[in-house]
């Protein structure tokens, strides 16, 4: 009988912290770590997008990298293609590839 109720109880831990982690992707409840909670792919505008909309929803960019974008943009104008993202230290040929399908200029 115990083994069965310790065994209940970690089903409803574990589906506990399942929908909680659900709720924090969700931006609902707490902050997640952007670099840790990878949405599916949507399209991002990056002359538009805060730094944690694109660590979250970009491949292969975290915090830093996105501040990066951020920073060039502010420093030379909104993109004119999402090509113009490579010229980004620290995007190269390969992030933009695994991206090109989800970044928009607008």
């Amino acid at each position: 009988m115990k083994k069965n109720f310790k065994y209940f109880m970690f089903c409803v831990a574990a589906l506990f912290a399942f929908h909680s982690s659900s709720i924090l992707a969700d931006g609902h409840a707490g902050e997640a770590k952007p670099e840790m909670m990878k949405l599916e792919p949507m399209t991002v505008n990056i002359n538009s997008a805060s730094s944690e909309d694109l660590a979250v929803h970009l491949k292969g960019i975290g915090l830093k990298t996105a501040q990066a974008i951020i920073d060039y943009r502010n420093e030379n104008g909104d993109f004119s293609s999402a090509e113009d993202v490579m010229n980004v230290k620290g995007i190269g040929e390969h992030t933009f590839e695994a991206n090109k399908d989800m970044i928009v200029v607008e």
